[in-house]
C-alpha cells in the first residue's frame, strides 16, 4: 500500500460529515490545513486501490493499524431511525469513510476509548460520538492543546484570557489545526457540535461546519460566550516520521 497523495489530502479540508462524528471529520479537516498535519495524514493513511490501512499512533501507548476493505466501505450506509437508507446530497469522502470504519474496529477492541458521556446519545455506528482530544491523541500520538473540553461550564468565559492568547497566536502564526466545539444549551437548543477553525483575523474567528458545509464568522467575544471548548495543535506541535 502507498500513502495517500497531497491531492487526496486536499479533499479532507472541507470533507462532508454525514454521520454523527463531527469530532472525527473536523479533526481530520484541521490536520489537512497544516504542513506537519498533512505529513501525519500521509503517514497514517495508506491506500491500495479502494482498500485502506489506517494507523493510529497512540492507543494505550502503542501504534495500531486497521485494514479497511472496499467491501466494508460499501456496507457502511447512512440510515434513518427506521434503518432506511438516507440519500446523500454530498457523497461520502472515501478516506473519511475508511477512518470511520477503522475507528469502529479500534473501539471494538478498546471500548474504553469512548467515554461514558459519549455513549449516552443513541447512535447507529460505534464510531459516532467521541471527544476531539481522544481522537487527536490516538491518531497523531501527540497530546493536543485542550481548553475546557471536559469541564462542566458550557462556555469559554472562565478561560477568556487563555483563549484570547491562544487566538492571538493563531492570528500571528496562521498555521494551526484546531477544532472548536459547543456544549449542551438546554433540551430544545442545538446539540453539541464541532467546527474546524479556519482563520483568526481582526478580532474575529472563521469556522467551517463540515456537516452543513458552510462557513461562519464570529467576533471573538461572541465565540467565547457561544463555544464550550477548543482543542488542537500549532504546526510546530505536530511531528512526523516523514
Amino acid at each position: 500500500m502507498k500513502p495517500i497523495t497531497f491531492n487526496e489530502i486536499s479533499t479532507l479540508k472541507n470533507a462532508k460529515q454525514n454521520f454523527c462524528d463531527c469530532y472525527l471529520v473536523s479533526a481530520i479537516s484541521a490536520l489537512a490545513q497544516t504542513k506537519n498535519g498533512k505529513n501525519i495524514l500521509k503517514e497514517n493513511i495508506l491506500r491500495n486501490g479502494k482498500n485502506y490501512c489506517i494507523k493510529f499512533n497512540n492507543v494505550n501507548g502503542n501504534s495500531e493499524r486497521y485494514l479497511v476493505k472496499n467491501s466494508e466501505q460499501d456496507m457502511l450506509i447512512l440510515t434513518d431511525r427506521f434503518l432506511e437508507p438516507v440519500p446523500l446530497k454530498v457523497p461520502d469522502n472515501p478516506i473519511i469513510k475508511a477512518i470511520e470504519i477503522a475507528m469502529s474496529k479500534l473501539l471494538t477492541i478498546h471500548p474504553d476509548k469512548k467515554p461514558f458521556i459519549c455513549r449516552i446519545p443513541k447512535c447507529q455506528e460505534n464510531f459516532e460520538y467521541n471527544k476531539v482530544s481522544n481522537f487527536f491523541k490516538m491518531f497523531t500520538g501527540i497530546h493536543p492543546i485542550t481548553i475546557n473540553e471536559s469541564g462542566f461550564r458550557m462556555s469559554l468565559k472562565k478561560n477568556r484570557k487563555i483563549v484570547i492568547n491562544l487566538l492571538k497566536r493563531m492570528e500571528e502564526e496562521k498555521d494551526f489545526s484546531f477544532v472548536i466545539g459547543s456544549g449542551y444549551r438546554g433540551l430544545f437548543n442545538d446539540l453539541p457540535h464541532c467546527y474546524t477553525v479556519k482563520s483568526v483575523y481582526d478580532g474575529k474567528i472563521n469556522l467551517y461546519d463540515n456537516r452543513k458545509q458552510i462557513y461562519a464568522t464570529y467576533k471573538i467575544d461572541d465565540a467565547i460566550k457561544r463555544f464550550k471548548y477548543i482543542c488542537g495543535y500549532f504546526n510546530n506541535n505536530l511531528k512526523s516520521e516523514i
